[in-house]
């Protein structure tokens, strides 16, 4: 079964890239305008203090403009990518221009001694990208299973935003269920719950 799910995953994912890498960079600015839209008006964004969010690799959300639009309303972190121990630390940052370096799998992410290590207890809110979620709330990541050893790690409380494009919310989405973690709310163009 494990190996079954594995092989759907492993397809499912090169289709959802192919499909996300050929929209155009007025397509996808436009696009995540629009989920950024619905997103900063939900009540657990405008009451979150301290959020989690990520820098977007190419066909993902970009929620940067958002990010730089409320820093110093709220406090943003980002993750870090730990190779060596297999998962996600977390730093706050203040400057989007000069608190970043390329890390691993060419992902943007925060300088150490640039920016401030985050108790991740104190997290209100993660903003989890993917290639898919479903309606159950499943996420279909990249495969290596960082965001599914962090989320596992986080206070109950915290709420746990999926966004995704609209072509991204598919019915369901072939999963492990004792390792895959789901979210509380994902967040599209058009929909939200």
């Amino acid at each position: 079964m494990l190996l079954a799910v594995s092989e759907e995953k492993k397809e499912l994912r090169k289709k959802l890239l192919a499909k996300l890498l050929s929209l155009t960079g007025e397509e996808l600015k436009r696009r995540s305008q629009n989920v950024e839209k619905r997103l900063s008006s939900l009540p657990i964004y405008k009451n979150a203090k301290l959020v989690m969010v990520y820098y977007p690799l190419r066909g993902e959300v970009d929620i940067l403009r958002m990010v730089r639009r409320d820093l110093g309303l709220k406090r943003f972190c980002f993750p870090f990518v730990d190779l060596e121990k297999k998962e996600l630390e977390v730093y706050e940052v203040n400057n989007l221009e000069d608190d970043f370096s390329v890390g691993p799998f060419g992902i943007m992410q925060p300088l150490p001694d640039k920016t401030k290590k985050v108790n991740i207890k104190e997290i209100d809110m993660v903003i989890i990208p993917a290639l898919a979620f479903d309606r159950s709330y499943n996420r279909l990541g990249r495969g290596a299973g960082f965001y599914d050893r962090f989320l596992k790690r986080l206070n109950p409380s915290c709420k746990k935003v999926g966004i995704a494009f609209e072509p991204q919310i598919l019915d369901d989405l072939p999963i492990h269920p004792s390792q895959d973690q789901k979210v509380d709310v994902v967040v599209s163009e058009n929909f939200c719950v």
